[in-house]
Parts: structure tokens; sequence; C-alpha cells
């Protein structure tokens, strides 16, 4: 059997605009920081997660982690943020994303972080509550399995792992043939090649070179030539 994971932001769904500005809001909102002394290339952090990025700003800005209770009210002001900014200018899913998780689904031979009617699941680097509701905004939250995200770890490839093992257990397998990331981020590129796996992007314009760069194998700008992208996954 093989596995298919796939990243959200970016990804599934187009919210990268949307969901950096609200993370940024909910910096200030929760912890007082200045966004202009604020690095916004999350490529220069450590860990280009949810909680990675913020881990990094409270130790840069305060000197610490941010406590259980900052957490909790940081996440809580950033899905705040999201549900107003949605309300203005709804989420789309990136063209064809539903269809190619029905193919896989029906095809016996594929585990994908995405079933209908089983639990939810997915492998991101954002919070749990926060990737649900983006999930559900542009309605695949009904064809999700086992989840990894921020919550569970901070770097991006143990949360990829946590992904594998949760898979694993969910399909009763002692290991996968082959195991391909779906992704949009240079980030997402490195963390395939330190896991081994397969690596397919999904970008557009320049950043398709940056992403050949990390190793993909092939780069599409959305899901909407299903064959050709289900013949790179099946090879």
């Amino acid at each position: 059997m093989h596995l298919i994971m796939f990243d959200l932001d970016g990804t599934l769904v187009d919210s990268n605009a949307i969901d950096s500005q609200c993370y940024l809001q909910a910096l200030v909102d929760v912890f007082g920081f200045d966004l202009d002394k604020i690095d916004r290339n999350w490529g220069n952090y450590p860990h280009i997660t949810d909680a990675g990025i913020l881990q990094t700003l409270c130790q840069t800005e305060l000197g610490r982690n941010p406590t259980p209770g900052e957490l909790g009210d940081y996440q809580q002001r950033f899905l705040e943020l999201l549900i107003i900014a949605v309300s203005h200018k709804p989420l789309q899913s990136i063209a064809g994303a539903s269809e190619i998780l029905d193919r896989l689904n029906a095809d016996p031979d594929y585990a994908i972080l995405f079933q209908r009617g089983s639990a939810n699941a997915i492998a991101t680097g954002a919070w749990k509550q926060t990737a649900q509701f983006k999930l559900q905004q542009v309605r695949l939250d009904n064809i999700v399995i086992p989840m990894a995200c921020s919550d569970d770890a901070r770097a991006r490839v143990d949360i990829m792992q946590c992904a594998y093992d949760r898979t694993l257990v969910f399909y009763r397998q002692s290991q996968f043939q082959t195991v391909t990331y779906i992704g949009d981020g240079v980030w997402d590129g490195i963390a395939s090649k330190q896991l081994n796996y397969h690596f397919i992007g999904i970008v557009t314009g320049e950043r398709v070179a940056d992403l050949i760069a990390t190793g993909a194998k092939c780069v599409f700008p959305n899901y909407q030539n299903l064959v050709e992208i289900m013949s790179e996954i099946i090879e």
C-alpha cells in the first residue's frame, strides 16, 4: 500500500494570504508584538509551522516560550480572526482538490490522509482547530482521517512522521511501500527529503523553480490535470 500525504494551506485550500494576515494580527492582539519588527519571511524560521514560528517569536521578543494560557488565548484569537476574515472573503479550495481526493480514495492501493466517512485528519503545520475550520469552509472536512498538526509537534518533519505513524495504525499496516508528500512550500520539500518521501509541488510562478530545487519530482499549478498528476503519483 502507498501513502499520499497532503499539506493544507496553499496545497488543498487557497488560504496562505488570509492565514498569514490573521496569524500576524493575533500576535499583536495577544502578545502586543510590533508587526514592523516581525520577520514575515517564514523561510527564515527554524520551524515553519504555527507552533514553531510562535515559539521563535516569543523567545526573540519575550525571552521565553509562550505559557499554556497564552498559547490557548493565541489559538482562540487566531480562529476568531479567521472566522471574521472568511465572512468577508470566503475561502476556496485549490482547483481539482476534491477530485483528486475522490480519485485516490477510490483506489485500494493508496492510503491517503483523507477518506469519506472517517475521522478527521491532516498533516499540516497549522493548528488543529484552524485547520479543521478551513477544511469545513471549502467542504473538504468530510473526507479526512488521522490528523497531525502543530498541536503535535513544532517541526514539520515530526508532524509528518506523526501522520505516518497514525495512518499505519488506521490502515493496520506495518509499513507503506512508498510515501508521497504533496505541498506548496520549500520547507515541504526539505522535510520530504529528510524523510525520504517523494515530493510533488503545487505552486505557480517563480516558486516553481524553488520547489524543483528542493527535489520536487514535479510541480503542478493545481489538480485539474488529474490524469498527469495520477501518473506521477503511480509511477
